[in-house]
C-alpha cells in the first residue's frame, strides 16, 4: 500500500482544558506543495467506511505509529474540507500533553493526514493531480506544515515499471518528489532511453541510478 501525507497550517478551532479541540485536516481545491489538488467529496467513501465499523482513523504524533496521541470523536466535509473534532488523552499520555502545550502556546503549525489515493486525475498540462477518492489511514498533529526537500527514499518495485512515464509517476506518487522534480530527473535521464531500442534494458539502468542517487533531486 503506497502511503501518502499531505500536510497544511493547522487552523485550530477551539481547544478545551480537557484536551478537546477541532479544526481542519485538509481544504478543498488548493494545490499542495506536491501537485496534488483534493477534489469535494474525496473523503466520502472512506468516512462511510469508518462509520460502518464504528471506528475512526488514528490519531498520532509526527505521523508515528508507535506514539497515537488521542482519539479523534468527529470527521466530516464540509464546504471547506475535512472538518475534525477530537481529544487529546493528556491525563494518560505524555506525547498528548506535550502536543497539548504546543497547541496552547501555537508552538504546532500543521496538521498532516496519512492515506492512500484511490481515485485521481491527472492534468499533464498544468502537472496537477486532483485527488477525488482517498483511502485514509490517519489524522496527525506535526510541527511543520510543509516539507521543504524531495528525496527518493524508497525504489521497491521500480524493476516493474516499463516506460519513462510510469517511472515518472513512481518518482512522484512512491519516491516523494513533487511533479516538477519527477520532470526534472526524467530529462535528465532521456539519454538513457536513446541508447537503447528498447527500454527495458534503460529502465533497469535508471533503477540503478536512482538507487545510488538518494540525494535531494531538484530542477
Amino acid at each position: 500500500m503506497n502511503l501518502k501525507r499531505i500536510t497544511r497550517p493547522f487552523e485550530i478551532k477551539s481547544i478545551g482544558e480537557d484536551g478537546t479541540f477541532s479544526g481542519y485536516g485538509a481544504v478543498f481545491g488548493n494545490v499542495d506543495y506536491w501537485g496534488d489538488v483534493i477534489a469535494p467529496g474525496a473523503f466520502s467513501k472512506t468516512l462511510a467506511a469508518f462509520s460502518a465499523k464504528s471506528s475512526m482513523p488514528a490519531m498520532l504524533w509526527q505521523h508515528d505509529s508507535d506514539h497515537p496521541i488521542g482519539v479523534w470523536n468527529d470527521m466530516r466535509e464540509d464546504a471547506k474540507g475535512l472538518y475534525v473534532e477530537g481529544k487529546l488523552l493528556i491525563a494518560d499520555v505524555a506525547k498528548a500533553k506535550e502536543a497539548y502545550a504546543l497547541l496552547k502556546a501555537k508552538g504546532i503549525s500543521g496538521m498532516s493526514i496519512g492515506y492512500s489515493a484511490s481515485v485521481w486525475e491527472w492534468d499533464d498540462n498544468k502537472d496537477i493531480r486532483t485527488l477525488k477518492e482517498i483511502d485514509l489511514w490517519e489524522v496527525s498533529l506535526v510541527t511543520f506544515p510543509a516539507n521543504d526537500q524531495a528525496q527518493v527514499v524508497d525504489v521497491k518495485g521500480v524493476e516493474q515499471l516499463s516506460t519513462a512515464r510510469e517511472l515518472e509517476r513512481f518518482l512522484r506518487d512512491d519516491g516523494g518528489l513533487s511533479g516538477s522534480c519527477a520532470k526534472a530527473f526524467m530529462a535528465k535521464a532521456r539519454a538513457a532511453f536513446q541508447r537503447e531500442a528498447g527500454q527495458q534494458k534503460a529502465m533497469a539502468e535508471l533503477a540503478d541510478m536512482i538507487r545510488t542517487n538518494t540525494k535531494t533531486i531538484r530542477p
